[in-house]
């Protein structure tokens, strides 16, 4: 499990991600990038609840490689 309250970088394999922010304009949505089968992957995460996705579940293989706070999606 990785737990950052600010932006993260590194190599983590997990199952899942999880944005449990508040709202907070202009740094309340997470920008994620992680790689998969030597392909590199990004999607903007919503706080929960929030009209957009909050939560990604991932397959095996899957290693996050940076989440970093970011305004709207």
């Amino acid at each position: 499990m990785v737990r950052s309250a600010g932006g993260w970088s590194g190599s983590a394999a997990v199952g899942s991600v999880f944005n449990n922010g508040v709202p907070y304009p202009g740094a309340d949505h997470i920008q994620l990038t992680w790689t998969y089968n030597g392909s590199t992957w990004t999607r903007c995460l919503h706080y929960n609840p929030g009209p957009g996705q909050y939560k990604i579940n991932f397959t095996s293989g899957v290693v996050i490689k940076s989440a970093r706070w970011r305004g709207e999606c």
